[in-house]
């Protein structure tokens, strides 16, 4: 079925070359207008799913138009036609909402041509993203309802005190959680992983989160996200932890539901690049970096510090040395979406902070919240483990080099192949000392204190792999071959 377009431009010709290149390609069905007055009275009559206009009309530009429209007829998707030179035009406009821009050019056949490609892409788009909304919308509704579960308990994992909602979970009253282990029901790998954790929490370094999984005795798998702070002495030892749980299985169900809209809707978006080499102005991520004056650079821990400080609204972007693109949308000081470009292609969301350091310097452009609304859509970050400030696990940095600490990167590979996406564990003296998932290109890096180490991959056919290996120097690596 053909798209219904309203076509709005007060340059009689113009609308005759969009007639002769639209009007019969049988995938739109057009009418066109000469002002923004009729545009209205047309609207007031008529349903359109698209709206293109020009900008400089007479009786009302085309952002005064788009103004009117977001404000009476909510999102349907507009174009806006704008000359060369009209940057801050632009800008306004998607400021205000507009789903895409298009230049005027010499050549009406190529012109019209992507026009019409954008008139399909926005409509598809539409439908798309308000399933993605109603999904999202979903989500939150699960989070809304849920309770949280509080435990306090000394070093050795001994609980002192728990509300209601965790010894109900526990079958019992909370005096009856007084002297039991916490999370006691952890596989020994598991409790081991806590144990070390626990143990590395420093004044500098007081939190740490995990998840747990565990069966039911009604037969439901139930899995637990936890956040625990350290509570130290005025001498900086640890005293006691106070841990705040809740259940994130309706969470993940709803997260998995949202996951498949969400593809759908990269697919029909234009408004982020795609690949290492895009830099094409006329996707209006690059736009608004290009045409916007940074406010700043900072490393990834600083950036999310000043962000959140200040509740600032904008995009992030950090250029690696191999030539990878990482941006971060911040919407009220948050990050709220994430997108990772690399030779092997890019990553949205969530997938996007895995390879994200400490050490990335990112420059910041600040815009509008809507926005950063816009471009958070379908790359929306749900999980901020990684980005949180201080890290998971994070040791302590050492400034000098000759306090012993050094940098060391992990190579996995299997059979001559690198091996993306696989999880690696680090010990010392049986305590676990970090955690990470090696890069597209197969490594991982730690910054670890001078000493022998264990390493422990869980390989893609689910078997454990151990390694071990030397940090002795300020700079070093270690290839791993999993057989």
């Amino acid at each position: 079925m053909a798209i219904q377009v309203l076509y709005v431009d007060d340059e009689i010709p113009h609308l005759m070359l969009a007639q002769e290149y639209l009007g019969h390609s049988g995938k739109v069905d057009l009418t066109c207008v000469s002002s923004g007055r009729e545009a209205i009275e047309a609207l007031s009559k008529n349903s359109f799913q698209v709206i293109v206009s020009d900008y400089m009309m007479q009786d009302m530009d085309g952002v005064a138009l788009l103004k009117y429209i977001r404000q009476n007829y909510g999102n349907i998707p507009f174009l806006l036609f704008t000359g060369k030179g009209k940057e801050e035009v632009v800008i306004e406009a998607l400021n205000h909402g507009a789903d895409y821009y298009i230049r005027k050019g010499n050549d009406p056949f190529e012109q019209f041509a992507v026009l019409e490609q954008r008139i399909i892409q926005v409509a598809d788009r539409k439908d798309v993203q308000e399933e993605l909304a109603a999904r999202e919308e979903l989500y939150h509704s699960v989070l809304a309802v849920q309770s949280e579960l509080i435990v306090d308990f000394l070093p050795d994992l001994t609980i002192i005190r728990s509300n209601e909602q965790f010894s109900a979970l526990n079958h019992g009253a909370p005096t009856d959680m007084i002297g039991r282990k916490f999370l006691s029901d952890l596989s020994l790998e598991d409790q081991e992983e806590l144990s070390g954790a626990i143990h590395l929490l420093t004044p500098d370094s007081s939190n740490v989160d995990l998840q747990q999984t565990f069966t039911s005795p009604d037969g439901r798998d139930l899995t637990f996200s936890w956040h625990i702070e350290g509570v130290f002495s005025t001498e900086g030892q640890l005293v006691s932890c106070k841990a705040t749980g809740r259940d994130i299985s309706q969470e993940s169900e709803a997260r998995a539901d949202i996951k498949e809209y969400e593809e759908r809707y990269q697919e029909k978006a234009t408004d982020l690049p795609r690949d290492m080499g895009d830099f094409d102005e006329n996707v209006p991520l690059n736009f608004i970096i290009e045409n916007t004056r940074p406010a700043g650079s900072w490393t990834l821990p600083e950036l999310i510090k000043q962000a959140r400080s200040l509740k600032m609204n904008g995009i992030a972007s950090s250029t690696g040395q191999d030539g990878h693109r990482a941006f971060l949308i911040f919407l009220n000081g948050e990050p709220d979406g994430g997108i990772y470009i690399d030779r092997t292609g890019v990553l949205y969301g969530d997938k996007s902070t895995l390879f994200l350091r400490d050490s990335h310097q990112f420059t910041f452009y600040p815009t509008a919240p809507e926005i950063a609304t816009r471009f958070i859509t379908g790359c929306r970050i749900y999980d901020k483990s990684h980005i949180k400030v201080p890290n998971v696990y994070a040791i302590p940095e050492i400034p000098s080099v000759r306090k012993g600490i050094g940098n060391i990167t992990l190579d996995l590979r299997k059979g001559g192949r690198s091996m993306p996406g696989i999880r690696v564990t680090i010990k010392s003296e049986g305590k676990i000392v970090g955690n990470d998932i090696t890069s597209a290109t197969g490594q991982t890096s730690f910054q670890l204190l001078y000493g022998d180490y264990t390493g422990v991959v869980l390989t893609e056919n689910g078997t454990l792999h151990n390694f071990t290996f030397k940090v002795n120097t300020p700079e070093s690596s270690h290839v791993v071959e999993l057989a």
